[in-house]
Protein backbone atom coordinates (compact mmCIF):
# COMPACT_ATOMS: atom_id res chain seq x y z
CA UNK A 1 0.00 0.00 0.00
CA UNK A 2 2.86 2.39 1.01
CA UNK A 3 4.96 1.63 -2.49
CA UNK A 4 1.57 2.55 -4.49
CA UNK A 5 1.53 5.76 -2.80
CA UNK A 6 4.76 6.75 -3.42
CA UNK A 7 4.38 5.52 -7.06
CA UNK A 8 1.65 7.75 -7.69
CA UNK A 9 2.58 10.97 -5.92
CA UNK A 10 5.33 12.34 -8.63
CA UNK A 11 3.27 11.13 -11.35
CA UNK A 12 0.71 13.33 -10.00
CA UNK A 13 3.35 16.38 -9.50
CA UNK A 14 4.21 15.78 -13.27
CA UNK A 15 0.50 16.12 -14.15
CA UNK A 16 0.61 19.78 -12.55
CA UNK A 17 3.00 21.48 -14.47
CA UNK A 18 3.27 25.32 -13.99
CA UNK A 19 1.73 27.29 -17.25
CA UNK A 20 2.35 31.02 -15.84
CA UNK A 21 4.90 32.37 -13.50
CA UNK A 22 8.74 33.61 -14.54
CA UNK A 23 11.43 32.77 -16.43
CA UNK A 24 11.98 29.73 -14.79
CA UNK A 25 8.85 27.90 -16.22
CA UNK A 26 10.41 28.38 -19.73
CA UNK A 27 11.85 24.88 -21.62
CA UNK A 28 16.11 25.23 -21.90
CA UNK A 29 15.88 26.14 -25.14
CA UNK A 30 12.97 28.88 -24.96
CA UNK A 31 15.47 30.48 -22.31
CA UNK A 32 18.32 30.43 -24.64
CA UNK A 33 16.01 32.01 -27.43
CA UNK A 34 15.19 34.92 -24.85
CA UNK A 35 18.39 35.35 -23.86
CA UNK A 36 19.56 36.07 -27.64
CA UNK A 37 16.01 38.35 -28.29
CA UNK A 38 15.57 40.34 -25.39
CA UNK A 39 17.81 43.75 -24.03
CA UNK A 40 19.39 43.86 -20.72
CA UNK A 41 17.53 46.73 -19.98
CA UNK A 42 14.26 44.71 -20.86
CA UNK A 43 12.04 43.04 -18.14
CA UNK A 44 10.34 39.98 -18.57
CA UNK A 45 6.63 40.91 -16.98
CA UNK A 46 5.36 37.20 -16.98
CA UNK A 47 5.78 34.01 -19.10
CA UNK A 48 2.97 31.48 -20.59
CA UNK A 49 4.09 28.17 -21.82
CA UNK A 50 1.92 25.87 -23.67
CA UNK A 51 2.05 22.95 -25.45
CA UNK A 52 5.42 21.17 -26.95
CA UNK A 53 7.06 24.27 -24.93
CA UNK A 54 5.26 27.24 -27.35
CA UNK A 55 5.63 30.16 -25.17
CA UNK A 56 4.41 33.92 -24.95
CA UNK A 57 6.60 36.19 -23.41
CA UNK A 58 5.62 39.46 -22.22
CA UNK A 59 8.01 42.55 -22.01
CA UNK A 60 7.28 45.82 -21.11
CA UNK A 61 6.51 47.20 -24.49
CA UNK A 62 6.51 44.20 -26.78
CA UNK A 63 5.95 40.55 -26.68
CA UNK A 64 7.37 37.61 -27.72
CA UNK A 65 5.94 34.40 -28.78
CA UNK A 66 8.52 31.16 -29.07
CA UNK A 67 7.93 27.87 -30.58
CA UNK A 68 10.48 25.22 -30.55
CA UNK A 69 10.56 21.96 -32.60
CA UNK A 70 9.93 20.32 -35.37
CA UNK A 71 6.06 20.84 -34.63
CA UNK A 72 6.51 24.77 -35.32
CA UNK A 73 8.57 23.74 -38.31
CA UNK A 74 12.17 23.99 -37.24
CA UNK A 75 13.67 20.58 -35.81
CA UNK A 76 16.78 22.29 -34.23
CA UNK A 77 15.88 25.91 -34.02
CA UNK A 78 12.48 27.85 -32.73
CA UNK A 79 10.37 30.60 -34.46
CA UNK A 80 10.67 33.58 -32.30
CA UNK A 81 8.14 36.40 -33.05
CA UNK A 82 7.85 39.61 -31.82
CA UNK A 83 4.73 41.92 -31.26
CA UNK A 84 4.92 45.22 -29.87
CA UNK A 85 1.61 46.07 -28.13
CA UNK A 86 0.32 49.13 -29.83
CA UNK A 87 0.30 47.01 -33.07
CA UNK A 88 -2.10 44.47 -31.04
CA UNK A 89 -5.39 44.06 -32.86
CA UNK A 90 -7.30 41.65 -30.01
CA UNK A 91 -6.22 38.91 -27.92
CA UNK A 92 -8.26 35.59 -28.74
CA UNK A 93 -8.76 32.74 -26.68
CA UNK A 94 -10.03 29.43 -28.76
CA UNK A 95 -10.84 26.45 -27.43
CA UNK A 96 -11.73 22.75 -28.85
CA UNK A 97 -12.92 19.73 -26.69
CA UNK A 98 -9.39 19.43 -24.95
CA UNK A 99 -7.25 21.76 -26.20
CA UNK A 100 -7.14 25.36 -26.17
CA UNK A 101 -4.89 28.52 -27.99
CA UNK A 102 -4.48 31.86 -27.44
CA UNK A 103 -4.36 33.44 -30.90
CA UNK A 104 -2.22 37.45 -30.94
CA UNK A 105 -3.82 39.11 -33.90
CA UNK A 106 -2.01 42.46 -35.76
CA UNK A 107 -1.92 43.45 -39.26
CA UNK A 108 0.98 41.13 -40.10
CA UNK A 109 -1.05 37.89 -39.69
CA UNK A 110 -4.32 38.82 -41.00
CA UNK A 111 -3.45 37.18 -44.16
CA UNK A 112 -2.91 33.78 -41.67
CA UNK A 113 -6.62 34.26 -40.42
CA UNK A 114 -8.54 31.20 -41.40
CA UNK A 115 -11.46 29.34 -39.99
CA UNK A 116 -11.66 30.33 -36.33
CA UNK A 117 -13.10 27.13 -34.63
CA UNK A 118 -11.19 23.82 -36.50
CA UNK A 119 -8.96 22.02 -34.31
CA UNK A 120 -5.32 23.27 -33.39
CA UNK A 121 -3.67 20.74 -35.80
CA UNK A 122 -6.17 20.96 -38.37
CA UNK A 123 -4.36 21.12 -41.98
CA UNK A 124 -6.35 24.13 -42.68
CA UNK A 125 -4.72 26.22 -39.28
CA UNK A 126 -1.69 24.92 -37.70
CA UNK A 127 -1.69 26.44 -34.50
CA UNK A 128 1.48 24.51 -33.75
CA UNK A 129 2.44 26.47 -36.95
CA UNK A 130 1.24 29.56 -36.73
CA UNK A 131 3.77 32.64 -35.26
CA UNK A 132 1.35 34.09 -33.43
CA UNK A 133 -0.84 31.35 -31.77
CA UNK A 134 0.54 29.64 -28.62
CA UNK A 135 -1.20 25.96 -27.86
CA UNK A 136 -2.20 25.09 -24.89
CA UNK A 137 -4.56 22.55 -22.77
CA UNK A 138 -7.90 23.67 -21.81
CA UNK A 139 -6.93 22.68 -18.43
CA UNK A 140 -4.11 24.74 -18.66
CA UNK A 141 -6.22 27.81 -19.72
CA UNK A 142 -7.62 28.50 -16.49
CA UNK A 143 -3.97 29.72 -15.14
CA UNK A 144 -4.02 32.16 -17.64
CA UNK A 145 -6.87 34.47 -16.68
CA UNK A 146 -4.84 37.18 -14.52
CA UNK A 147 -2.20 36.89 -16.96
CA UNK A 148 -4.74 37.62 -20.06
CA UNK A 149 -5.98 40.62 -17.62
CA UNK A 150 -2.64 41.90 -17.77
CA UNK A 151 -1.76 41.56 -21.53
CA UNK A 152 -5.16 43.19 -22.67
CA UNK A 153 -4.32 46.06 -19.95
CA UNK A 154 -0.94 46.25 -21.37
CA UNK A 155 -2.27 46.65 -24.70
CA UNK A 156 -4.86 49.45 -23.88
CA UNK A 157 -2.15 51.68 -21.95
CA UNK A 158 -0.26 51.34 -24.84
CA UNK A 159 -2.45 52.39 -27.51
CA UNK A 160 -3.88 55.10 -25.33
CA UNK A 161 -0.17 56.40 -24.86
CA UNK A 162 0.54 56.42 -28.35
CA UNK A 163 -2.79 57.84 -29.36
CA UNK A 164 -1.87 60.57 -26.67
CA UNK A 165 1.38 61.71 -28.44
CA UNK A 166 -0.09 61.50 -31.69
CA UNK A 167 -2.35 64.02 -30.91
CA UNK A 168 -0.77 66.21 -28.84
CA UNK A 169 -0.58 69.52 -30.27
CA UNK A 170 2.66 71.64 -31.30
CA UNK A 171 2.50 74.14 -28.47
CA UNK A 172 2.50 71.65 -26.03
CA UNK A 173 4.71 69.19 -27.70
CA UNK A 174 7.31 72.54 -27.98
CA UNK A 175 7.10 73.09 -24.16
CA UNK A 176 7.81 69.94 -23.32
CA UNK A 177 10.81 69.91 -25.58
CA UNK A 178 12.25 73.13 -24.34
CA UNK A 179 11.55 72.15 -20.35
CA UNK A 180 13.38 68.59 -21.24
CA UNK A 181 16.59 71.05 -22.81
CA UNK A 182 16.42 72.97 -19.92
CA UNK A 183 16.85 70.01 -17.69
CA UNK A 184 19.74 68.27 -19.63
CA UNK A 185 21.42 71.67 -19.20
CA UNK A 186 21.24 72.77 -23.07
CA UNK A 187 19.36 75.53 -22.30
CA UNK A 188 20.06 78.31 -19.47
CA UNK A 189 17.10 79.44 -17.58
CA UNK A 190 17.06 82.70 -19.64
CA UNK A 191 17.22 81.32 -22.53
CA UNK A 192 14.43 78.76 -21.18
CA UNK A 193 12.20 81.55 -20.26
CA UNK A 194 12.71 83.40 -23.37
CA UNK A 195 11.86 81.10 -25.69
CA UNK A 196 8.58 79.97 -23.86
CA UNK A 197 7.42 83.39 -24.18
CA UNK A 198 7.84 83.48 -27.51
CA UNK A 199 5.92 80.28 -27.86
CA UNK A 200 2.99 81.26 -26.12
CA UNK A 201 2.47 84.65 -27.36
CA UNK A 202 2.75 83.25 -30.88
CA UNK A 203 0.18 80.43 -29.87
CA UNK A 204 -2.06 83.46 -29.04
CA UNK A 205 -1.90 85.34 -31.85
CA UNK A 206 -1.88 82.30 -34.22
CA UNK A 207 2.03 82.80 -35.52
CA UNK A 208 3.79 79.21 -35.91
CA UNK A 209 7.25 80.33 -33.93
CA UNK A 210 8.41 76.69 -33.83
CA UNK A 211 11.36 76.81 -35.76
CA UNK A 212 13.25 79.13 -33.01
CA UNK A 213 13.72 75.74 -31.48
CA UNK A 214 17.11 74.67 -31.08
Amino acid sequence: MLRAEVAVEPRARRTRRQVVGGVEILSKRVRRELERHVAGHEQVLFCVRGKLSHSLIALEERLLIVKPGFHAGTTFGSVVTTVYYQDVTGIQVHTFVLSAWIEVGSPSFQGRERKRNHPPSSADRDVYRLPNCVPISKRGLAQCHDALVQLRDRVEFSKRHTRLVIDQPPLIASLERIADLRRSGALSEPEYDRIKDVLLASAADGTAAFDILP
